[in-house]
């Protein structure tokens, strides 16, 4: 017989049943979400990040990102290529960011964050 797989969303769903534990930013206060989403948005808007984070389909996906205007391809009139789209967030646990290997505006979701990484170069 075929193992049948959940999805991301019924992963959740049992999890909660079982009241195991979920990622960090699951088990935090909204204060605490509050203050992670606003590092990361900050740490997009300075540089590209590399976040890995679980897909609706329940795969993991690892991404090249950035909000930083200087790498973000601009348009023949000199704006930014699809900025207009980060505007329209409703959710606050869904990030708009730019991939910068797709060269494409994807998002991703903060309850679905399995690791972030970011590389500072202080010299000159």
């Amino acid at each position: 017989m075929a193992e049948m797989q959940m999805t991301w969303e019924e992963q959740e769903v049992f999890r909660l049943l079982k009241k195991a534990p979920g990622t960090k930013y699951q088990d935090a206060s909204q204060t605490e979400q509050h203050l992670i989403r606003d590092w990361v948005r900050s740490l997009l808007h300075s540089t590209v990040i590399t976040v890995e984070f679980v897909k609706t389909d329940g795969s993991t996906r690892v991404m090249n990102c950035t909000l930083d205007l200087d790498r973000i391809p601009k348009t023949n009139s000199g704006a930014i290529d699809g900025l207009a789209r980060t505007r329209k967030e409703t959710d606050v646990n869904v990030q708009t960011v730019f991939d910068v290997d797709l060269q494409q505006w994807r998002s991703f979701r903060y309850d679905r964050l399995r690791k972030i990484q970011a590389e500072f170069n202080f010299a000159k």
